[in-house]
């Protein structure tokens, strides 16, 4: 695994005064690059966001997914039943074992922290938008208010930042010191991003953090992916559906906002070496894009059903922040952002 080493100190790990160099290339390009000082503000507006399952709706989308599977002493009641050799004498309920004749026990879900996971994207294919931030800034937005949120829950945090050339890893963990570093190393991903990069893009990337994550992330965790899934396939959805069968999985799509195309506009598209000319007003062209661009919004969203698990799509042309503060209280959405 590749860690991204800071252009002001050198170092894998610097405070924010120490990097005060580094920030300010960062600083003059709003919505194109993020800064590490943005992401660390991002807690309090985090700590207002409704989240399940202590104040969240019933339609939310993540409704009832924070809820530990074991039995024990918890607060929500789950059963009566005949008491056995080795229960919590202070769980017996007297009054009901005076009905039944019998000692019962009341059984309640034992409350217990769950590992947050983030996976978010930095690849070259993130840097784009038409209007609004680049989906790599509304990824890092997104993945920090999410990250500040489970944390103030009480849940360990850590994630995986993954560009073309690599990935870093941070293993969950409580406190703000873990927090801080999988931020330090996603603003560092972030501000490597260059639209003359030489790097070739890698959509292989996205089954290898998923196969990471596999192997740190067996069981119960939560389990929150910032992309806009570029090289998606066969393979992508096997790794999906494993993480899905014994983790809370939430998928969060960065998409470049449709509405925000100009009929008849002429762009200049780049990967850094080559340069493509596209043309809004070629009818064929215009159709052509839009069948690629519903062909994989239809394909990703079809995996809430397939995979049960909850998808959450992400505009460039909104705060993250207040995107993710509408989906956590709202129903699950399909064909409402195409």
């Amino acid at each position: 695994m590749n860690s991204a080493t800071l252009p002001a100190t050198g170092r894998r790990w610097a405070w924010p005064w120490q990097r005060r160099a580094a920030a300010s290339a960062a600083a003059e390009a709003p919505g194109v690059y993020v800064q590490w000082e943005h992401l660390l503000a991002l807690e309090y507006g985090a700590r207002r966001v409704r989240w399940p399952p202590q104040t969240a709706s019933a339609r939310s989308q993540l409704a009832g997914r924070h809820r530990s599977r074991v039995r024990g002493r918890g607060l929500d009641f789950i059963e009566l039943r005949h008491y056995l050799s080795g229960d919590d004498t202070r769980a017996i309920d007297w009054r009901a074992s005076l009905r039944a004749g019998r000692m019962q026990v009341r059984v309640y879900a034992e409350e217990r922290d769950r590992p947050t996971w983030l996976l978010v994207d930095q690849r070259l294919s993130m840097f784009f938008a038409r209007r609004g931030a680049l989906g790599s800034v509304v990824a890092a937005e997104a993945a920090a208010v999410w990250g500040w949120r489970a944390l103030s829950g009480g849940d360990r945090v850590g994630g995986l930042v993954f560009g073309d050339d690599g990935l870093d890893e941070v293993p969950p963990r409580r406190g703000r010191r873990s927090m801080l570093h999988f931020l330090e190393r996603l603003a560092a991903r972030n501000r490597a991003l260059r639209a003359d990069s030489t790097l070739p893009a890698a959509p292989a990337q996205l089954d290898a953090a998923l196969a990471v994550l596999a192997r740190h992330a067996p069981r119960e965790a939560v389990i929150a992916l910032f992309s806009d899934f570029d090289g998606l396939g066969d393979a992508t959805r096997e790794r999906l559906f494993a993480l899905a069968r014994h983790n809370d999985l939430v998928l969060l799509p960065v998409w470049d906002d449709p509405r925000t195309t100009t009929p008849g506009a002429r762009l200049v598209v780049s990967d850094g070496r080559l340069q493509l000319p596209i043309d809004h007003a070629d009818r064929g062209v215009a159709d052509r894009l839009a069948a690629i661009a519903h062909a994989r919004t239809t394909r990703l969203l079809a995996l809430r059903a397939e995979l049960g698990c909850a998808v959450m799509p992400l505009l460039t042309t909104e705060p993250a922040l207040l995107q993710l503060a509408r989906g956590m209280d709202s129903a699950p959405a399909g064909a409402r952002r195409r």
